[in-house]
């Protein structure tokens, strides 16, 4: 059986997207949705993002059905939409696929509200149709191999989690919509985000939190230090944002100190994993995955087999935008937030 793919969104994440179903079995990109001409036609030379993979290049699209319209993209017989389009348009794309009976698969963040994430959740439950956020740390080898050894207990109780993700201001973005606070959610809600979904996917969901950030002219959040607390839990810290100079690297990290022993995460490394004890220090063997098409794959076997995503779930993904909010909240009142959730 061959699951047939609709991709939404010609940017950056959706060449990502494009060239992993390549490497699916079982699954064949059929239809393409875009609003720019220029992407329809295949030159996708403008779609970047802050990692390499993001780059886009050229694309055959001579085998796949075309469309700038919508409604006439969901109509054209897919069995999932996979939607990488800008934040603000996620939950009213998602919901109508949902509605015209397809499975969807839906970029991080869920949506732009958390509000809107539960219209997602409930459609999806309505429809009886298979909803999952990409959030791809949840297939990240790295991420993968520091939740065994923290889910392990082999090196006692963590007692410390720092977690890291900054980035130059993004430019690159479709009608540069990213920077605008009230389209993306800014850095906490795009960037920020798949650090708060580690936190809750590592540790749980914590009693409250206490933040303080950069708070732009437009009102978003660019930049911010969140401390995550829980009864007779570890101290973590996560700090996001893309308030940096051009010139800044992508960076992604994370320290997480145990009882005997402590590890050290960074994609700027190589080896991007360690882990010291009183012995010495070692690397984990990382296998050469790829998270994206993992995540993918994984998503077209639960379409296939019938099976929901257990892996990361529609109320995960809807948990991760309401802590992104309770955070925003903690930076704009300068008090902690607790989380009812």
């Amino acid at each position: 059986m061959t699951i047939r793919v609709g991709l939404a969104g010609l940017g950056g994440m959706g060449a990502v997207h494009f060239k992993a179903y390549r490497r699916i079995e079982g699954a064949e990109v059929v239809a393409v949705c875009d609003p720019e001409p220029k992407r329809l036609a295949g030159d996708w030379s403008g779609a970047v993002g802050n990692i390499d993979a993001m780059s886009g290049g050229q694309a055959d699209l001579s085998n796949v059905q075309r469309f700038a319209d919508y409604a006439e993209f969901l109509a054209s017989g897919v069995d999932l939409v996979d939607l990488t389009v800008p934040t603000h348009l996620h939950a009213d794309m998602a919901i109508r696929a949902l509605e015209a009976g397809k499975h969807v698969f839906c970029e991080k963040p869920m949506a732009r509200t958390s509000a809107q994430a539960q219209e997602m959740v409930a459609a999806a439950e309505a429809g009886r149709r298979m909803l999952m956020v990409g959030h791809v740390l949840r297939f990240w080898p790295e991420y993968l191999a520091m939740k065994e050894i923290v889910d392990s207990g082999v090196y006692g109780p963590v007692r410390s989690a720092v977690l890291t993700r900054l980035s130059a201001t993004p430019a690159w973005s479709w009608q540069n919509w990213m920077p605008d606070a009230t389209r993306s959610g800014s850095a906490a809600l795009d960037l920020h985000i798949h650090d708060v979904d580690t936190v809750l996917w590592y540790f749980g969901k914590p009693l409250w939190v206490s933040s303080v950030g950069t708070v732009e002219a437009g009102g978003g959040v660019s930049h911010l230090v969140t401390q995550y607390y829980y009864d007779d839990g570890p101290a973590v810290v996560a700090e996001g944002g893309w308030d940096l100079p051009s010139t800044f690297p992508f960076q992604m990290a994370a320290r997480i100190g145990f009882e005997s022993a402590a590890l050290d995460f960074d994609i700027l490394k190589k080896p991007t994993l360690t882990v010291y004890t009183a012995e010495g220090q070692e690397q984990p063997p990382i296998p050469a995955d790829d998270g994206y098409r993992d995540e993918l794959a994984y998503f077209v076997e639960c379409v296939a087999s019938g099976r929901k995503p257990s892996r990361v779930t529609p109320q995960d993904a809807a948990m991760a935008v309401a802590l992104v909010e309770a955070e925003v909240e903690s930076v704009r009142s300068g008090r902690p937030v607790e989380i009812n959730l």
